[in-house]
């Protein structure tokens, strides 16, 4: 019997994941008081904690990342046999989908802590936490993984899958330790400033408004090959938390599969097997081996196109989002909002989860078509080959290259005949084409007349090709949801495009680089003119006092005895002796009879200059 059962370990995790989110939230600052903080002594405390930003956060990308990477084994492991009982009691037909939304959130609810540790401002408490939940869950996930392997001698294939959320908690094992170590550094120098928030105007949109106003650069023609084809680093754009966690989900998720498909395949083929030999006739079972085998084979090999082509896919698909968002920022994309604006929202919350299934169901689909297609080519050639009937099977892929060769040959026919004969010349000889406009009527009625019999059959022919083609290109690209499946004017109905463009519309608006600066701008002088008026008030303020001041100085110089009903000198005179009290009494008798005298003694000298002027008048009279 195992000693650690991972089922009871979620569970028990709910505890410390409640307690730290509650402990998080306590030390969060909410920005208004609640109409409850007069009964419940709250104050600022208890803030809603945001886990992760989806839309407008660009810092910590592959941190969140490598925290939905832990999430990922996890939640593909409550599908199979490990989290069949995953609350241990039976529920009703009807009630799986709420059991299945119940351990969703119960998985979220235990994964929480990680996402809440990397974004809370308090960057000691968030990183020791984190640091030893992440520790937590790595030993318990990395001592399961070693009992399975010692217990039920299980495939070395299926013991894989924890590996990446190991890996991933390892990292944020790391990038918690790392950001507690910063901090405290921090501490001991505050002459440096930590900020955590995000700027509303990052750096790289920065980058794209000055590109606006002065123009973008020219694309350099002598560039390597891989920067052409494959990736050109842009630094007026970054793929935002939402895009790089998608990512990583959707390569943990199909590294996943892949090994149970591994896993899966030869336990089928085996079983088929079994069943094949018990219903047939003996004397086909070694032709019957034989073809399991091919079977099993072909399906194995087209285990690593379908994979790689789903690889191929997931880096496409960042790819079409900068292409997108660069059309929408230019006003030059085609996408439409046809849709409500609660249904576009509504849209994007569902954008990642259903791009994993979307993703999934394509890997399976791709593996069936490569599967099939190995299948044609070995029953079709490689066989009939190695039997001796290969001049037959070149007969028929002759004869069936021909009929494509004139087939072709008559659709190129007629598009000469269109351009030599049955248009009209160009009107300026600098036009890049003829106008549509008919020339030589009669032949061509009579062109058509005889080509409409041809033209039945060959659409035939065309009608099968377009469903061959509708068939194969749907099952190739269903995994891109960034185009839809159905023509023009079904698009509604494709429910993962609709995804994908309320994504791309949601982003758009919450990231336009013109709307971010004009708000950056007013947030600006709001801020410039509060620092004005708080500097202009400072300035009043003390100007005031100094007044004040001065009336006070000036009225205890002329009016000593009121020193003495002071507030400040009522309350130092209590710690004074008597002899001391009756010392000053009479040192502010004798200042003000000083201030008396020169009183009088001016008074007299302006009597004086007065008497003095009137007699040098009356002499002068």
């Amino acid at each position: 019997m195992k000693s650690i059962r991972m089922d009871l370990f979620v569970h028990v995790s709910l505890i410390p994941a409640v307690l730290i989110t509650v402990l998080l939230s306590y030390v969060q600052r909410r920005a208004s008081l609640l109409k409850t903080t007069d009964k419940l002594p709250l104050s600022k405390k208890f803030g809603i904690v945001v886990p992760v930003n989806f839309i407008s956060s660009y810092s910590n990308r592959w941190s969140f990342g490598a925290a939905c990477g832990a999430t990922a084994t996890t939640v593909f492991l409550l599908f199979f046999n490990e989290y069949s009982n995953y609350f241990n009691f039976t529920a009703p037909p009807w009630a799986k989908a709420l059991v299945y939304l119940l351990s969703a959130l119960e998985v979220a609810m235990d994964y929480y802590p990680f996402f809440a540790c990397l974004s809370t401002e308090n960057r000691i408490l968030g990183s020791s936490l984190g640091f030893c939940y992440a520790v937590c869950w790595f030993c318990v996930q990395l001592a399961d993984m070693f009992e399975c392997q010692k217990i039920t001698q299980a495939s070395t294939i299926l013991l894989l899958t924890p590996v990446p959320s190991l890996v991933c908690c390892l990292f944020l094992i790391g990038r918690f330790l790392h950001i507690l170590v910063k901090t405290m550094l921090a501490l001991r120098r505050p002459e440096e400033k930590q900020e955590h928030e995000e700027p509303l105007l990052p750096k790289h949109l920065t980058h794209y408004l000055n590109y606006l106003l002065k123009g973008f650069p020219e694309i350099d023609s002598k560039r390597c090959w891989l920067k052409q084809k494959i990736y050109t680093f842009d630094p007026s754009f970054k793929f935002p938390t939402r895009m790089i966690v998608t990512a990583v989900l959707c390569l943990i998720c199909l590294y996943n599969f892949f090994l149970v498909d591994l896993f899966v395949s030869p336990k089928a083929v085996k079983g088929l097997e079994h069943w094949a030999l018990i219903t047939i006739n003996l004397s086909y079972e070694n032709r019957t081996i034989w073809v399991l085998n091919l079977l099993k084979d072909s399906w194995f090999y087209a285990t690593f196109p379908a994979a790689f082509t789903s690889v191929i896919y997931i880096l496409h698909l960042l790819s079409c989002y900068r292409k997108q968002m660069k059309k929408l920022y230019k006003g030059t994309s085609d996408i439409s909002r046809q849709s409500k604006p609660p249904v576009i929202l509504a849209a994007s919350i569902r954008y990642t989860g259903n791009q994993i299934a979307y993703l999934l169901w394509g890997y399976f689909l791709l593996h069936i078509l490569f599967f099939l297609i190995s299948l044609m080519i070995t029953f079709w050639f490689i066989i009939p080959i190695q039997e001796g009937r290969g001049i037959i099977i070149l007969q028929g892929l002759g004869y069936t290259v021909l009929g494509i060769v004139i087939m072709v040959g008559v659709i190129v026919i007629q598009i000469l005949a269109s351009q030599f004969f049955f248009l009209q010349d160009k009107i300026n000889p600098k036009d890049k084409s003829k106008p549509l406009a008919i020339n030589n009527r009669r032949a061509f009625q009579n062109f058509s007349y005889f080509f409409m019999f041809y033209s039945a059959i060959l659409g035939f022919g065309a009608c099968l090709i377009r469903i061959m083609l509708n068939v194969f290109l749907g099952s190739w690209l269903l995994a891109r949801i960034d185009r839809p499946l159905f023509p023009r004017g079904y698009e509604g109905a494709d429910m993962g495009y609709s995804t994908w463009i309320g994504m791309l519309l949601v982003d758009f608006h919450h990231t336009n680089p013109v709307a971010l600066s004009f708000c950056h701008l007013l947030l600006h002088d709001l801020s410039t003119s509060k620092q004005l008026k708080s500097t202009d008030a400072l300035h009043d303020c003390k100007k005031k006092q100094r007044k004040i001041k001065w009336h006070l100085a000036y009225t205890l110089i002329n009016n000593p005895v009121l020193i003495l009903s002071r507030k400040q000198h009522n309350c130092s005179s209590s710690s004074l002796s008597l002899r001391q009290q009756m010392l000053e009494r009479i040192r502010i008798c004798a200042v003000h009879s000083h201030f008396h005298k020169q009183t009088l003694a001016l008074a007299d000298n302006d009597t004086e200059a007065s008497t003095t002027e009137s007699l040098g008048e009356g002499n002068q009279i």
